[in-house]
């Protein structure tokens, strides 16, 4: 079987849940790769790209609903998908989707800092020992 995939290493700018029939829901996330380079005159210089990608699975939906935040360092692995749509000028436009299903993969890699509300930190949930203790601290 022929498939076109894709596999982007990035940090999540924006998530984005939709409910869809049959009482389903979708992730959209916004994930920003970038990619930095020396020019002739010694100096560095960096490009960021933004990448929107729709996650279908349910359990790869409610892994990001609970575990991801803007700044979260995610590995999503998924099927690039041709597409079109007719803008408001009613000229065709074709897209290519990135698009997550029950056989891609959601990797976590590094979490986002703790969001500060109401002027309070946050847990965060640990993994390893003190996470099978039970312990709940927050980053610092």
């Amino acid at each position: 079987m022929d498939k076109a995939s894709f596999e982007i290493v990035g940090n999540v700018g924006k998530t984005e849940f939709k409910d869809i029939r049959g009482g389903k829901k979708i992730a959209i996330l916004s994930v920003a790769t970038s990619e930095r380079w020396k020019r002739d005159d010694g100096e560095w210089s960096e490009k960021t790209y933004w990448h929107r990608i729709a996650v279908f699975a349910p359990a790869k939906v409610e892994r990001i609903e609970t575990m991801v935040q803007k700044g979260t360092r995610v590995r999503l692995v998924g099927q690039i998908r041709p597409g079109s749509y007719e803008n408001d000028q009613g000229h065709t436009r074709y897209v290519f989707e990135f698009v997550i299903g029950p056989f891609g993969e959601v990797e976590i890699l590094a979490r986002a800092k703790p969001r500060e509300e109401d002027g309070q930190r946050q847990p965060v949930r640990r993994r390893g020992k003190a996470a099978a203790a039970g312990d709940e601290t927050a980053a610092g």
